[in-house]
């Protein structure tokens, strides 16, 4: 956590020099058009522009993918138990929903409706209202974020680490 906030640190440093840099001439002369206040414009600029730098770099480590394939199929697994009527079953998957919503966490309307779809289904499930699980557990699943996960071929148990000399199988 704390590396991802130096490498935020590092970058609007980076990005407030080039922008001084850039915007602002090295001597100012008394009779040049840039004032104090061009001055404080450019460097609220660059300001600005690098408020999404946190948000793009959890992005460009994959985050939300990880989220959607590590807690995505074990919410899809949960189909037979949906169907069944077992209510403990799906109580006791709330922190894999939970998990799995930080997949929307960058796409607020989206997390939003998530987020209440999960409480909804959890509600009715500690309830025991069984149709009412079904078809809110069909509507959270239907997502097209979530049916990609479908899409891709399963896991294979053996994992084959190469190594110069050897092969090693686990």
């Amino acid at each position: 956590m704390a590396r991802g906030r130096a490498q935020s640190a590092v970058v609007l440093l980076v990005a407030a020099s080039v922008a001084v840099r850039t915007g602002l001439p090295a001597f100012l002369t008394p009779g040049s058009d840039l004032s104090r206040r061009d001055a404080l414009a450019v460097a609220s600029g660059a300001a600005v522009a690098t408020l999404g730098a946190q948000t793009a770099w959890a992005d460009a480590q994959g985050e939300p993918n990880f989220a959607l394939f590590k807690y995505g199929p074990p919410i899809l697994k949960l189909k037979d138990a949906v169907e069944k009527g077992d209510m403990d079953e799906v109580l006791r998957k709330e922190n894999k929903f939970k998990l799995l919503n930080g997949f929307w966490r960058n796409q607020p309307e989206q997390y939003k409706e998530v987020n209440m779809l999960t409480e909804q289904i959890l509600d009715a499930a500690a309830g025991g209202n069984t149709r009412e699980v079904k078809d809110l557990y069909a509507q959270y699943v239907s997502r097209p974020d979530i049916k990609i996960i479908t899409t891709y071929p399963k896991t294979n148990t053996f994992h084959v680490v190469g190594t110069s000399n050897s092969m090693v199988v686990r």
